[in-house]
């Protein structure tokens, strides 16, 4: 099975670094054209299926792609960003930058925002239980967000965090995974991270 991960379009928030988390932000011009390209690059991987993130950043590439190649779509609220609370919307701090992991997930807490345990259960359990409901010879694609994909990729590495920051995940850019169901163990194999070639 060959897994296909996504991540949205550009949004303006994108644009002007800001948090987005959970806010719902839609893409802008440029995003909607990254949507096309990506698009026309996923058109002859024989898709099953397309899961997608609700939030509209993420379901409107999803329905772009769809609508080139009339694929099912549904809509997992599981794979929405990591929220930072009442933080989201906000610019990056180089203060937050030189903090401890413990010591920015206090604040992280104290804003009402998701604890970094809790964000990575709900994006692993998700990814592993959706795998593991399709056939071998399926193709799957999973339209989610920046933080999402990162955590996947350092969950399949059995990575530390340093791994997980400084990985680099472009808007519309695919990262490519393959799952050998029939190994009892590392069934998760990455392909390549974060190519972008078509978007330039």
């Amino acid at each position: 099975m060959n897994i296909f991960l996504v991540r949205h379009g550009e949004t303006d928030y994108n644009k002007d670094h800001l948090l987005m988390g959970q806010l719902d932000i839609p893409l802008n011009e440029l995003g909607l054209s990254q949507a096309e390209k990506v698009s026309r690059v996923l058109k002859n991987k024989k898709i099953s299926i397309i899961y997608s993130s609700d939030l509209q950043r993420a379901s409107k590439t999803a329905e772009i792609i769809k609508n080139t190649q009339n694929i099912p779509l549904e809509l997992i609220p599981n794979f929405r960003e990591h929220t930072l609370g009442k933080m989201d919307g906000m610019k990056w701090s180089q203060e937050w930058e030189d903090m401890e992991k413990n010591e920015f997930e206090e604040i992280i807490l104290m804003e009402n925002g998701e604890s970094f345990a809790h964000f990575e259960s709900r994006i692993w359990d998700t990814f592993v239980k959706i795998t593991e409901n399709h056939s071998i010879d399926e193709n799957l694609l999973i339209i989610t967000h920046g933080g999402c994909i990162r955590m996947i990729i350092m969950k399949i590495l059995h990575a530390t965090e340093e791994i997980f920051s400084n990985l680099s995940i472009d808007n519309c850019s695919i990262t490519k995974i393959v799952h050998l169901p029939q190994r009892k163990t590392q069934k998760y194999r990455i392909i390549n991270i974060n190519s972008n070639w078509y978007l330039e």
